[in-house]
């Protein structure tokens, strides 16, 4: 058992984890410091401590260190968030998750764990938490586990700049104009944006005073290695800037020395933190360049490289900015397009290949901008589903098409399509129940379309939810289906009621390796009375090929184009 006075005082990891639960409510948490091959507890909620099922766990509340954990079992890469098994922790239930806290070098000193109360998959914003705070404990727990060759910071030259004063964006402009100013009409110049990564929540747990002198020393080690002609400005909040002369030199090397001269540890009365860093930079400045512009091209680079995964530098391509720029635009477009008024929904019939006739529709949704035009699904539906707009999308749609279906024959189905962040919701099936009740359609009727991806996910939640929809009468599709055999020893385990092949392989039928996994498809469907339709079906030529396959079904624009009312389209067989 290692000796407490190598590891941190219990203060500060209890800080840690307070800002861990009240940024993940409902959850409870504990962190593990590595020693001789094993997780050693050392903080703990009191709600992860209700869970242990060891005595030595429980002693933890008298601030004694319990071997609890077998390192074995936790998850090795840095940054790596994963779930754990309950057994590895020694706890009685809950759903545990991990997170290693590495050294500036990668080596693992301990974990975040967070335990739910369910099962229930990891969303982008809890990974990004546990991260957050994994990257704050390495910096804590390495004094504890000291590396050989290690050095304290070097003590802080006399000033070189007079940029110690915060700046504001337009100070920043101002300053950034007259650094250009400056250069003589044959230079170029290359302005550097650094941004500390997570500082908001390392300011967090250490407090803001530790944090002021974070950045002071942070300062202090971009000025040591700045050479003549580069000047230094510290900016609004964890922000520098640097205007840089070329003089031949790569601004790139300039930030490569700055991001590994930034991640050595500082040493803060015995107590070792350790930040990174992201940069970006916009080269080939001119004493004509616009500061406004330059500053905005260079916050698209630093984002760029957040976005890359921090610790890391990306320079300013005018072709990638426009990209990242059209981006922004649809997306703050696409939040305010469903309360303006600019999604409706429409509907796509699918044929019966035994009978003939339309059997139904999958409700579609379409966005008309007020300016572009339609926006095309592939370009907004990705990006929904990036930002969580996919959520109020995809029940405005399900509520809308509902609504509409209502009015048709009866006997006719309609098919919504469901987002893995949707199915994965805690009150969905609460949802659809509401929906279908404001609705008044008849629940064995409606038909949900989820992605493979979702149904590969074998859980017992998964498996529940989809037993609940079904309960109620509910059909379940499995739509873009395409991994072929590695897929089908899923559907022999998960309730569903209808395949929908992908379709890139209609497109592909003539290739007979294509042909035979479509045949095997097809004859594990149809064993196991699940329906098969062919998606993408876009000819005459099409349809019967896909007949004579052995499909159930078929769709697309051969069966019948999108449209707001297919009622007229219903029992017609297609010429």
């Amino acid at each position: 058992m290692p000796p407490s006075d190598r590891l941190p005082g219990d203060a500060t990891l209890d800080a840690l984890l307070r800002m861990l639960v009240r940024r993940l409510p409902g959850r409870s948490a504990a962190i593990y410091a590595l020693d001789g091959g094993s997780a050693w507890l050392r903080a703990a909620t009191a709600q992860y401590l209700s869970r242990c099922a060891t005595p030595a766990a429980l002693a933890l509340a008298d601030h004694a260190i319990a071997d609890v954990a077998d390192a074995s079992g936790l998850p090795k890469g840095a940054g790596d968030v994963l779930a754990v098994d309950r057994a590895v922790l020694q706890l009685r239930d809950g759903f545990p998750a991990a997170c290693p806290a590495c050294s500036d070098s990668g080596r693992i000193l301990g974990w975040v764990v967070l335990v739910d109360v369910r099962r229930r998959p990891l969303s982008p914003a809890v990974v990004a938490v546990l991260r957050d705070c994994a990257q704050v404990l390495g910096g804590i727990l390495a004094p504890a586990n000291p590396i050989a060759g290690d050095r304290p910071a070097p003590a802080p030259e006399p000033d070189r700049d007079a940029g110690s004063e915060r700046a504001d964006e337009q100070a920043t402009q101002t300053w950034i104009a007259e650094m250009l100013a400056r250069r003589s009409e044959a230079s170029t110049s290359a302005f550097l944006l650094i941004d500390l990564d997570r500082f908001h929540a390392l300011n967090e747990v250490l407090g803001s005073a530790t944090g002021d002198q974070v950045l002071d020393r942070t300062r202090s080690r971009i000025r040591d290695v700045l050479g003549p002609g580069e000047c230094l400005l510290r900016l609004a909040g964890d922000r520098f800037g640097i205007v840089a002369e070329r003089a031949g030199s790569d601004p790139r090397s300039l930030a490569d020395r700055l991001l590994r001269t930034i991640a050595r540890p500082m040493d803060f009365g015995g107590r070792r933190i350790s930040v990174q860093a992201s940069i970006g930079i916009v080269d080939q400045l001119t004493a004509e360049a616009a500061s406004a512009t330059v500053l905005t091209q260079a916050v698209a680079a630093l984002r760029r490289a957040k976005h890359d995964g921090r610790n890391r530098y990306a320079l300013h391509v005018p072709a990638i900015e426009t990209i990242d720029q059209e981006r922004s635009h649809l997306e703050f477009d696409l939040a305010h397009a469903l309360p303006e008024g600019q999604m409706h929904v429409v509907f796509q019939p699918y044929l019966s290949l035994e009978t003939g006739e339309i059997t139904g529709a999958e409700a579609l949704l379409r966005w008309r901008h007020p300016t572009r035009g339609d926006i095309r699904p592939t370009s907004f539906v990705p990006l929904a589903e990036a930002t969580g707009l996919i959520l109020p999308l995809g029940a405005w749609t399900l509520r809308t098409a509902l609504a509409l279906a209502a009015r048709w024959p009866e006997g006719l189905a309609l098919s919504v399509n469901i987002s893995a962040l949707q199915f994965h919701q805690p009150h969905f099936v609460e949802e659809i129940d509401a929906a279908l009740a404001r609705s008044g359609f008849p629940a064995e009727r409606l038909e949900l379309e989820i992605t493979e991806t979702v149904l590969m996910r074998d859980n017992a939640q998964t498996v529940s939810q989809l037993e609940a929809l079904i309960e109620r009468g509910i059909r379940i599709a499995l739509d873009d289906f395409g991994t072929g055999y590695s897929a089908l020893a899923y559907l022999a385990r998960l309730p569903h009621h209808r395949i929908k092949l992908d379709r890139s392989f209609v497109q592909d039928l003539a290739n007979p390796a294509t042909a035979e996994l479509i045949r095997a498809i097809i004859a594990s469907a149809r064993g196991q009375g699940v329906a098969i339709t062919a998606e993408g079906i876009e000819t005459p030529a099409q349809l019967e090929a896909v007949r004579a396959f052995g499909f159930t079904h078929a769709q697309g624009f051969a069966t019948g184009a999108p449209i707001a009312d297919p009622t007229e389209a219903f029992g017609r067989v297609p010429a």
